[in-house]
């Protein structure tokens, strides 16, 4: 019969107890797995899990929306499916976190460049995004003067359902700038580039909250440094420095595939495989980017990322008339990565994709080329659910095979005593106990539920378990 032991660290005693992390079940002799790890005091074959008592459950979540000349389709397509995202947050044990939500646009301007159509200076500079533009701001708005959405321990700075005052407020339309800064957008509203935030974005970080921050974008990332000349207009035909003024330059100056930057000139529609970024090219470097918003916290796994986009692969360059007729040259283009059924499509995201993996299991890539972003918002979602909601086992046990001792420490006279944890009785009220309670959004559908009253400091405790289906 093989054995699974699972040592539990708690703090002070308190009632049910959830849990930011997975209790992995590790076999007798060998490592932790999943998101448990060994610690000091865990024997052969244990695994260390935190189980707070308190659950830290304020979470700021900012969304980048790209407001360039196709964001519209997409924005209706968000605030479609937003209340699944809502609904699945709600869901959660405790119900809705303590939420800052804030919206802020890709419009950061085109660098030293100010005479490009929808480029002023700037752009909207990070500022979250309050204009009254979508279609249920007649039901639900932010209340005079508050600059993001906040639901916090059961009050609200707006009136109406929290979907509908997002979907009011990220109805952004499809007047911004045509060279997105995605990226740099999000670090400008955090202040993560080393300047202040926007004064109207201030108190939307909280140093304790969990961040989360969600791109939706049709193209990739063109965040580019606020003197950069690549946007410059007096190059316009295929033959000048920086080519014709359009979004190929992003491509051209802002990738590398197979170590090369993607031509201007090529002979017929080529695939260049896997293109990556190019961080010694004219664009932000997509490392700085990561390392600046992972500062913003003392824990950078605090930091979640989430982006709704387009695959970076296939990554095909072919060539088209030119837009102005005087041209003698074909201009470049790259082909869509993706499309859906109802025609949406988007362009390959190579950097956004690379900003996401920045982030390792905190990342999260979703596709833009569907015809509703129900999936994508749950999956979204369950980013939240994984440090705030049940303690999920990642293996099934036998509850029946279970033995746990509580390792209590007096809180008078620090003496240690260890005493046998029995299992919750159904219908019946007991001081301190333990249970394995089934929910559909862990793993292995469960999870492990504590109860627990009195004084004492419940040092640790520990189980030992056999798995389901263990010989």
């Amino acid at each position: 019969m093989t054995m699974t032991r699972v040592m539990v660290v708690t703090a002070l005693s308190a009632t049910l107890v959830a849990c930011s992390t997975h209790a992995s079940l590790s076999p007798d002799g060998g490592g932790g797995t999943g998101g448990a790890s060994g610690g000091a005091g865990a024997g052969p074959g244990q695994v260390v899990v935190d189980y707070p008592q308190t659950i830290n459950r304020n979470v700021d979540v900012l969304f980048m929306i790209d407001n360039s000349s196709s964001g519209t389709v997409y924005e209706a397509k968000l605030n479609e499916s937003f209340s699944t995202y809502v609904n699945a947050l709600q869901a959660l044990p405790g119900g809705l976190p303590n939420l800052h939500l804030a919206v802020v646009s890709s419009s950061l301007g085109a660098g030293r460049s100010t005479d490009i159509d929808r480029c002023p200076a700037g752009g909207d500079q990070g500022a979250f995004q309050t204009k009254p533009l979508g279609t249920t701001c007649a039901s639900a708005s932010l209340n005079p003067g508050q600059t993001f959405i906040v639901n916090a321990s059961g009050t609200a700075n707006y009136t109406g359902a929290l979907a509908d005052v997002f979907s009011c407020i990220s109805a952004l339309g499809d007047g911004g700038c045509g060279f997105e800064h995605q990226l740099a957008s999000i670090a400008r509203a955090l202040g993560a580039d080393g300047a202040p935030p926007p004064a109207q974005n201030a108190n939307f970080l909280r140093p304790d909250a969990y961040l989360q921050i969600v791109v939706l974008s049709d193209e990739d990332d063109c965040s580019a440094p606020p003197d950069s000349d690549l946007f410059d207009t007096s190059s316009q035909l295929v033959s000048d420095p920086l080519g014709p003024l359009q979004s190929y330059r992003c491509n051209e100056f802002g990738h590398l595939c197979g170590g090369k930057m993607p031509p201007r000139s090529p002979a017929g529609p080529t695939d260049l495989g896997t293109c990556v970024s190019n961080e010694n090219g004219r664009l932000l470097r997509v490392g700085d980017l990561v390392a600046q918003l992972k500062h913003l916290k003392t824990d950078p796994a605090k930091v979640y990322v989430a982006a709704i986009s387009a695959p970076p692969t296939p990554y095909v360059v072919n060539v088209g008339p030119p837009e102005i007729k005087t041209d003698p040259s074909m201009w470049p283009y790259v082909q869509h990565s993706c499309m859906s059924a109802d025609g949406t499509y988007g362009d390959p995201a190579v950097r956004t994709k690379q900003w996401v993996d920045g982030f390792g299991a905190n990342g999260l890539f979703e596709t833009i080329c569907a015809d509703t972003f129900t999936p994508a918002l749950q999956a979204i979602a369950g980013q939240i659910a994984h440090v705030i909601g049940p303690p999920c086992l990642d293996a099934t046990i036998d509850p029946a095979t279970c033995t746990f001792v509580d390792h209590t420490i007096d809180a008078t006279s620090g003496a240690v005593s260890s005493v046998p944890l029995p299992r919750c009785a159904s219908g019946a009220t007991q001081p301190a106990c333990w249970d394995v309670v089934s929910d559909a959004r862990c793993p292995s559908n469960e999870y492990l539920k504590f109860m627990r009253t009195g004084t004492g400091i419940v040092e640790s405790s520990t189980a030992t378990c056999t798995k389901k289906g263990s010989p």
